[in-house]
């Protein structure tokens, strides 16, 4: 479903930065979660996967999603087997008591080249009235599949 203010233009980039925040929106909410409930703070996000094939669009909204900076690297297109082989590679091959960014840092990402973005503040704001304005609009959502 896609919804818009009435006074908003809809122009095909705005269109795409929709679906693109729409993906990210639940990662931001539970990111939320973490933080104020769990106290969880992430310094970096390693981002991999299809969605950040494209270099540099999704890693900068993800940055601003979750206000994180965020690396991909020359892997970005593998997507979800690769990182469940990573964290399987880390339980057979890891040094005993050795943490898992360690074990990324030295043994994983050691040769890589990786990209680091740092959220935007604008971006950062902007993303946060999206996602006001995304968990708002779930009541509209649930409605319309009742509808169907």
């Amino acid at each position: 479903m896609f919804l818009r203010l009435p006074d908003s233009t809809l122009n095909l980039a705005d269109f795409m930065r929709t679906h693109l925040s729409a993906a990210l929106a639940t990662l931001r909410i539970g990111m939320d979660v973490l933080q104020k409930v769990e106290g969880v703070r992430l310094d970096n996000l390693f981002a991999h996967g299809g969605l950040f094939a494209t270099k540099g669009v999704a890693q900068k909204l993800l940055a601003a999603a979750i206000d994180t900076p965020v690396s991909v690297g020359d892997s970005a297109a593998e997507g979800g087997a690769w990182g469940i082989a990573l964290l399987a590679a880390f339980l057979v091959e890891r040094n005993p008591d050795q943490p898992l960014a360690e074990f990324l840092t030295t043994r994983v990402f050691a040769g890589f080249h990786l990209d680091t973005i740092d959220p935007d503040p604008q971006d950062v704001a902007g993303f946060d009235v999206f996602v006001q304005r995304f968990v708002s609009a779930l009541p509209v959502e649930e409605a319309a599949v009742g509808h169907t």
